[in-house]
């Protein structure tokens, strides 16, 4: 995993040094929690609290549309609420997948439109999709710690779509939903949907715009 790690830290770098060479280009930071659920199990809730962290090009195409490529490290999984512990019985459970994700969004800000003579050019929308690499996974199942990095997916894709508000020039705040495009993890069972195990999560960002202004 602390091989996995560096890459990602190079990777980081490697777009700040693609920022530095290519001026049309805006980078930035992205930091923030996510809550997490994996569909196929048998527990349910955003009750798996983990984080995100990386960074980002974006290109703007014209006014209104660009597209951005991040790079982050993840931490998504499963975690058992107190009431399917404590009224239904059932063994508590956390799990913790950890990746390293490349998103590639579209984005379309509505700076076009207007609210009592106001642009909502503070306001974007975006949509697309991640290659997910999963670094290591990690199981708790009633006191019972296992290393289960095996049983999920290496690769896996997830679809994304979410709105980002600029409070300024630098600063803003994204919220996305994500769900796996690609199951990350098969259960060896036929059919695709069927008892296979997808990551469902929403996310919360803070994003630091460093040299150019988010719009």
């Amino acid at each position: 995993m602390k091989k996995s790690i560096y890459l990602l830290v190079l990777g980081l770098l490697s777009i700040f040094s693609f920022k530095a060479t290519a001026q049309s280009f805006n980078a930035g930071l992205i930091v923030g929690p996510t809550f997490c659920q994996v569909d196929g199990d048998s527990y349910y809730g955003f009750h798996q609290l983990g984080f995100t962290a990386g960074a980002y090009a974006n290109l703007p195409l014209d006014d209104f549309f660009a597209v951005q490529m991040e790079l982050k490290y993840s931490l998504l999984g499963a975690h058992s609420s107190d009431k399917e512990v404590n009224e239904f019985y059932y063994n508590p459970y956390s799990l913790r997948l950890h990746y390293a994700e490349i998103p590639i969004m579209l984005q379309y800000n509505l700076g076009n439109f207007r609210v009592g003579g106001r642009p909502l050019d503070f306001l974007t929308l975006e949509a697309g999709v991640s290659a997910d690499v999963r670094l290591k996974a990690t199981e708790d199942v009633d006191a019972d710690y296992q290393v289960t990095t095996s049983r999920w997916n290496l690769f896996s894709a997830t679809a994304n779509a979410g709105v980002h508000v600029a409070f300024n020039d630098h600063l803003g705040i994204g919220a996305r939903f994500m769900y796996s495009a690609v199951p990350c993890r098969f259960s060896g069972n036929p059919g695709w949907f069927y008892n296979q195990y997808y990551n469902k999560v929403v996310q919360i960002t803070l994003t630091y715009n460093i040299n150019s202004p988010l719009r």
